[in-house]
């Protein structure tokens, strides 16, 4: 671990780092602390402050170009900002269920999961988290070859974002928007409950086909398929299905969804990275495997949980409620 490639790092990268790394810490605080508390309106504060500072201080961040200067990251730089005044709105409103859950899917999808592809090869992070400090890399060609390596890698991740093809980034802002609606209590058709895990599951079967199918990762997609949608089950097992007359159900708000929506398009950029910094490591059967099974692993997730919500759930121990329009 060194702190040189941050502290040789732009004014942008330097504040935009200072602010998640607390705003990690206070977050997770705020999360498991006790609730309504003055220190928990008070970390709550600095941390939504820090949130702001680190969406804002990303915009001027352009290591990624692909449309002008920014990139599809800066989307969830947009997404911080919007989910941080939803959550001051929802605290002055006093609707702390919703108040709660934004706050989980921000800080778990915009510390937890986006925070993974800072640690991807090529990025400063990961030159941080895994390199070596110069006093133990030896000599300056030594750290001249490092540096040149390293701009090797974010030239390669730089490809594979701008390569990618122009639908995705529609697909993604779409998706997230459907994740982002699943996070409040609603009525709904059963079709529409099923068309996004019926959607992801379809991205990540494309992802599996795509990839050097192996005798381990065929077992690994087994397996991911079985332990998802177990888990899927397992996690409703308490919750009872409200199925309405015409053919219509009503869910409660969670952040299942967007959180696996996120995982699945990590992985998929996690494989792409990997393959272009590092073919031998990519083509490892065991790597391959991990990048097979994560996103069937959320995908069947999703699709176990939907099902459970239209009624459909063996882990299932209270009746399943049919509720009449007129109980509405």
């Amino acid at each position: 671990m060194t702190l040189d490639p941050l502290l040789h790092a732009g004014p942008a990268i330097q504040i935009h780092a200072l602010a998640v790394i607390p705003a990690a810490l206070i977050g997770g605080y705020v999360l498991w602390a006790k609730k309504g508390t003055w220190l928990h309106r008070l970390c709550g504060r600095i941390w939504i402050g820090l949130m702001v500072v680190t969406a804002l201080s990303s915009f001027l961040i352009h290591e990624i170009r692909l449309v002008g200067d920014f990139s599809p990251i800066h989307i969830l730089s947009i997404v911080v900002l919007v989910s941080s005044f939803e959550i001051v709105r929802s605290a002055r409103q006093r609707n702390f269920v919703r108040h709660q859950r934004v706050v989980k899917s921000l800080y778990f999808g915009a510390i937890g999961i986006a925070g993974l592809f800072t640690l991807m090869p090529g990025r400063i992070m990961h030159e941080v988290v895994f390199g070596q400090a110069s006093a133990m890399a030896g000599e300056a060609p030594e750290m001249a070859a490092l540096a040149g390596q390293s701009a090797v890698r974010q030239i390669a991740v730089g490809q594979i974002v701008g390569g990618a093809p122009v639908w995705v980034w529609p697909l993604l802002v779409a998706l997230i928007a459907l994740g982002a609606s699943r996070m409040r209590d609603r009525e709904m058709a059963v079709w529409r409950l099923m068309l996004l895990p019926v959607i992801m599951a379809g991205l990540s079967a494309f992802m599996m086909v795509g990839s050097q199918l192996t005798g381990l990762s065929l077992a690994a997609a087994v397996a991911a398929l079985v332990a998802g949608t177990l888990a899927g089950w397992w996690s409703l097992r308490h919750s009872s299905a409200i199925l309405l007359e015409g053919n219509r159900v009503r869910v409660r708000g969670e952040v299942v969804s967007m959180i696996a929506i996120l995982v699945i398009f990590v992985a998929r950029f996690a494989s792409g990275a990997v393959f272009a910094t590092d073919p031998e490591l990519a083509q490892t059967p065991a790597v391959s495997a991990l990048f097979v099974a994560v996103p069937l692993f959320c995908a069947a997730l999703m699709a176990a949980r939907a099902l459970a919500q239209a009624g459909i759930n063996p882990l299932q121990r209270q009746s399943r409620r049919l509720t009449g329009a007129a109980d509405c």
